[in-house]
C-alpha cells in the first residue's frame, strides 16, 4: 500500500511538472512570435529600404498629429486688437484660439493682416515673460503700406494682441530674421512693451 501511495504522489508531482511547463512555453510563445515578426519585418526593410522610409515617415506622422491632437484639445479666450472700420480706433475682441498660428489668423480675419501675410515663427520664453515673433516680408510690406498712423495701429495690434495671449511683457518683431523696420524710419530692434493709442 505504501508503494502505492508514493506512485500515485510520483503521478501528481509528475502531471504537475507536465502543468507547468506546457504553461510556460504557451506564455512564451506570443514573445518568441514578436521577436520572430520584428525579424521579418527588418528583412523586408533590408530588401526594401522605401519601406523603412515609409514606416518612418507615418511613424513620423504619428508623433506630429499626437502632439496636435494635445494642442487642439486646449483652446482658450483671448482678446484680439483690430481697428474699427467706423471709427478708426483700436479695438478689440475675444477669439478662441488653440495657438499662435489661430491668433495670426483671427488678426487676417480683422483686416490688420492680409492673407499673404504669413507667420513664420514664434518662441515663447515663459520664465522671461518675453516672445520673439518672426513674420514674412509681405506682413512687413503691409505694415510699410499704411502710413504712420496705420502703421503704429497695426504694429500696436499685433504687439497687444500676442503679449496679451501669453501673459508676457516684451515681444521683439522681425521680418524674416531682420528687425522691422517702419516706412518713417523707426526700427524695432529690441523687445516692446504694450503700446498704448
Amino acid at each position: 500500500m505504501n508503494k502505492r501511495l508514493k506512485f500515485s504522489a510520483f503521478l501528481v508531482v509528475l502531471g504537475l511538472t507536465v502543468l507547468m511547463l506546457y504553461g510556460c512555453g504557451e506564455g512564451e510563445k506570443p514573445a518568441k512570435q514578436e521577436k520572430q515578426v520584428e525579424q521579418e519585418e527588418k528583412n523586408e526593410q533590408k530588401e526594401d529600404p522605401d519601406k523603412t522610409e515609409e514606416v518612418q515617415n507615418v511613424q513620423d506622422t504619428e508623433k506630429d498629429m499626437e502632439t496636435s491632437s494635445g494642442d487642439s484639445q486646449q483652446t482658450r479666450n483671448v482678446r484680439v486688437y483690430y481697428v474699427d472700420e467706423q471709427s478708426g480706433q483700436v479695438t478689440g475682441k475675444n477669439v478662441e484660439i488653440k495657438n499662435e498660428n489661430d491668433i495670426w489668423a483671427a488678426l487676417q480675419e480683422n483686416a490688420i493682416l492680409t492673407p499673404d501675410c504669413h507667420l513664420l515663427s514664434m518662441t515663447l520664453n515663459e520664465a522671461e515673460k518675453k516672445i520673439d515673433l518672426d513674420f514674412d516680408s509681405a506682413t512687413g510690406e503691409r505694415i510699410r503700406s499704411m502710413g504712420t498712423t496705420g502703421e503704429i495701429q497695426i504694429i500696436g495690434c499685433i504687439i497687444n494682441t500676442y503679449l496679451e495671449a501669453y501673459d508676457c511683457d516684451g515681444i521683439k518683431l522681425t521680418e524674416e530674421g531682420n528687425p522691422l523696420q517702419t516706412s518713417h524710419g523707426a526700427t524695432y530692434e529690441g523687445y516692446s512693451g504694450v503700446m498704448s493709442f
